[in-house]
């Protein structure tokens, strides 16, 4: 619905556009007087509850609770706006669109937060024809918003060769990504035909994957979320289980239609990209603003592990590379001394080689990390730098290679 449409009386008012959208709001301020005006303005153009706190209350609070369809949060106060409005971020959905208010008349403030995505920037004292301007244009989701609304992060996880356990590390990162993080997250298994994410979560794929990768003009909202199947209410897997005598060549675009829909609607979206073998994989990897490289410490996996991470860091792309060691202390890994002159430098993080509780945890279709105490530690520490949170960064490889 353009502006135009609007005034000149040919479309539905935004206010109409906002109840009928089914918008809920949530509002967070901290003086009395703003929530008195919120309390009188915004029933009546949409469902609103309104709570005392600012913008960390509102951290805490969606934490542990879904997110709201539109959200106002105060920023009265809070000595860095930006470093809390990221923290806001990673417990939001990206489809969330916020309204900041504030007593900072700062025209660089509203730019920053309108470049990170924030519909909006109120300064106070709130005034009632503002702030009903800046709630129909939220409920209404201009042109303007959707293009600086803000997307989840894309994570690639790609395995130096076969065999090294790049679905272990894809499954249990978004399985973190979702407890840890308690980020809404979405695993996505790119092999159509033989990948096993949904079986390791001991789950049956819906048949639709297929269809959205091969018509993506046809997907929608609505289609992905019966695409795909929830574990959690913060996790949820996008996989297939296609017949193994079909010919099935994922085209690059139609991937990353899916790929972006996902990020539009979760705070990160994990990607099984297994080899890197098909142009699918390839463009995940490209669009990926981190790639996590996983390889392991025999002859063959460091010899294509420095392979594959020079070649991505050739790549076009501009994400972060994280290269991860899988089965530390496994039977028949080189010496660490070996592994320094091969790698020239210690990987980001090690996982150690469990392999009871990996196979219990499988078989019950739940992460390890759940069940064993280090690899939930070496878990931790990878999650966590994953999803830009602080972490101990004494990893166990550099403890390994000490001892």
């Amino acid at each position: 619905m353009s502006l135009l449409a609007t005034l000149l009386g040919d479309a539905p008012s935004p206010a109409d556009a906002t109840r009928g959208a089914g918008l809920r709001l949530l509002a967070y301020v901290a003086d009395a007087a703003s929530a008195a005006l919120l309390t009188r303005t915004a029933p009546s153009l949409l469902p609103c509850e309104v709570r005392t706190g600012d913008i960390r209350s509102a951290v805490r609070d969606l934490a542990r609770q879904r997110s709201p369809d539109l959200l106002l949060v105060d920023l009265s106060g809070v000595a860095e706006p930006l470093a809390a409005m990221e923290a806001l971020a990673g417990v939001c959905d990206p489809s969330v669109r916020v309204i900041a208010v504030g007593d900072s008349n700062d025209i660089g403030l509203y730019r920053d937060l309108r470049r990170i995505g924030v519909t909006d920037y109120l300064f106070k004292p709130l005034s009632r024809d503002l702030l009903e301007g800046a709630l129909r244009t939220a409920g209404a989701g201009t042109a303007a918003d959707e293009a600086a609304g803000r997307q989840g992060k894309l994570v690639a996880v790609v395995g130096a060769r076969g065999g090294v356990g790049t679905t272990t590390v894809a499954v249990h990162l978004g399985c973190w990504l979702a407890d840890g993080a308690r980020g809404r997250t979405a695993l996505v298994d790119l092999d159509l035909q033989n990948g096993t994410v949904a079986l390791a979560l001991n789950l049956r794929p819906e048949p639709a994957l297929r269809e959205a990768v091969e018509a993506p003009d046809r997907v929608d909202d609505v289609f992905m979320e019966r695409a795909m199947v929830a574990t959690s209410d913060r996790l949820s897997v996008l996989a297939a289980e296609e017949p193994v005598e079909d010919v099935i060549d994922i085209a690059p675009a139609a991937a990353l239609s899916v790929l972006n829909r996902l990020q539009a609607r979760h705070n990160y979206v994990v990607v099984d990209a297994g080899r890197a073998q098909g142009g699918a994989a390839r463009a995940a990897l490209e669009a990926a603003s981190i790639v996590v490289l996983v390889g392991d410490a025999s002859v063959a996996g460091l010899r294509d592990l420095v392979r594959l991470r020079a070649a991505i860091a050739r790549r076009a792309g501009g994400g972060r590379l994280v290269t991860v060691l899988n089965r530390r202390g496994a039977p028949g890994e080189l010496p660490a001394a070996d592994l320094m002159r091969t790698l020239g430098e210690p990987p980001e993080h090690a996982l150690p080689y469990r392999p009871v509780p990996l196979a219990v945890a499988a078989g019950v279709g739940e992460p390890a990390f759940r069940h064993c105490r280090r690899f939930r530690e070496a878990m931790e520490r990878l999650g966590a730098d994953v999803a830009g949170q602080p972490a101990a960064q004494d990893g166990l490889f550099r403890r390994w290679v000490r001892r």
